[in-house]
């Protein structure tokens, strides 16, 4: 019963860790690009990235939003499919 504890502990952990990447990634990329997409005029001129960050930018802010109404870590790591929002907005600002 321990070990199992422990087991299922560690892939807890690791499953967070490995989200926590992801969103720490995302978030470095958001702040840079963010001000840069507030712009209208800019919008106007990459209207395909603009599509694609304004994207982002909604799950990013439903998630800071969740986040802070319910700021508990575990709480968080239970969020629906978080990693998979995470690695498909990261795919969207690599592009």
């Amino acid at each position: 019963p321990f070990e199992e504890r422990c087991t299922k502990w560690e892939k807890q952990l690791m499953g967070m860790q490995e989200t926590f990447d992801e969103w720490i990634s995302c978030q470095k990329v958001w702040l840079y690009l963010e001000p840069i997409f507030g712009s209208e005029d800019i919008m106007r001129q990459m209207p395909t990235e603009g599509r694609r960050f304004a994207a982002v930018d909604a799950m990013w802010r439903k998630v800071m939003k969740a986040t802070n109404d319910e700021p508990a870590v575990l709480k968080v790591a239970e969020m629906e499919k978080l990693l998979e929002k995470f690695q498909e907005a990261n795919k969207f600002l690599d592009l």
